[in-house]
């Protein structure tokens, strides 16, 4: 068993195709040429004011803040628990908020994971406020209406997620996180090809799940290093050009409360989200926003009744 290939950023999918390499020589040479000159070349290039020129503009910056973040990769342990985040409850609409581990990391998954109808691949996720979004993407793409626009607030969270589809074609969704049930719902009555809109669906909830387990288990399930399942890196890529860590699956069962007077039998696991103010008075959760810290609630099973991510 191994993990799905890990994302490509749009420099390495280029290089992949023989019209793709007579490009890059044309416009660089036939030395190698990093890749913050080819996203400086190519931004210049797609900034005609156009849709698609803006959209590969968005992309190409969530490329470079990924990179200036290190390249993180967060390898997802098992099949389970991407299906256990994926079906993990939220409620979007009602101020939700997380605190990503970075602001921009590619997810991995073992191979054959299939979630929502889709065989999940590799995606590149961004997490950020409105107004670091309007920043990354820079005066070429956002405008005086992104600026003034009074629907949200500067400090609201949103979600871009970007995947590669079996065409090269990279499938993208964006959204605000209080409008994220309506983006999908919207999404839903005009459907990508191949299951595209299920595909970005899925990561999307996983990679929320991903944010508020991270927060639930005190960051402790995340380890540095790569997983011991085999590693299909991109073309001319070595373990040593990513941040790898790993996202480890919860192993740990509660059978009773035993500070209870009240005998529980039965709890299902789930996340509850701190929002009051005790919660973050100690020096390390001073500077996190209200309402982004979380904590797992264990499930109480007295008589193995349940099967969960925690058997």
């Amino acid at each position: 068993m191994k993990y799905t290939t890990l994302y490509r950023d749009q420099q390495e999918l280029i290089k992949s195709a023989p019209m793709g390499k007579k490009a890059l020589k044309v416009l660089f040479g036939k030395n190698p040429v990093s890749f913050q000159r080819y996203a400086h070349t190519m931004k210049d290039i797609f900034n005609d004011g156009s849709e698609g020129g803006k959209n590969s503009i968005k992309l190409i910056n969530e490329e470079l803040q990924w990179r200036k973040d290190g390249s993180p990769v967060i390898f997802l342990e098992t099949k389970e628990l991407a299906s256990y985040l994926y079906e993990a409850k939220f409620n979007f609409e009602e101020d939700f908020n997380v605190a990503p581990p970075f602001q921009s990391f590619v997810m991995a998954f073992p191979e054959h994971t299939v979630i929502n109808e889709v065989m999940l691949k590799s995606a590149l996720i961004t997490i950020m406020t409105r107004k670091e979004f309007i920043n990354l993407y820079g005066p070429s793409v956002t405008t005086l209406l992104d600026f003034f626009n009074t629907d949200y607030d500067d400090d609201e969270l949103c979600i871009s997620v970007n995947y590669t589809t079996a065409s090269g074609r990279v499938d993208t969704n964006f959204s605000h996180l209080s409008k994220l049930t309506t983006t999908f719902k919207r999404n839903a009555i005009n459907p990508l090809p191949n299951n595209g809109t299920n595909m970005l669906e899925a990561l999307t909830k996983i990679a929320l799940g991903l944010c508020v387990y991270h927060s639930a288990t005190d960051g402790e399930k995340l380890e540095k290093g790569y997983p011991i399942l085999a590693i299909s890196l991109p073309k001319g890529k070595s373990k040593g050009n990513y941040k790898a860590v790993t996202i480890r699956s919860f192993k740990e069962k509660q059978s009773s409360d035993n500070n209870s007077k009240r005998i529980i039998t039965h709890r299902i696991p789930h996340f509850r989200n701190l929002r009051a103010e005790r919660f973050y008075q100690k020096e390390e959760y001073k500077n996190m926003k209200r309402g982004s810290r979380w904590t797992f609630v264990k499930e109480v099973d007295i008589y193995g009744s349940m099967n969960t991510l925690l058997n």
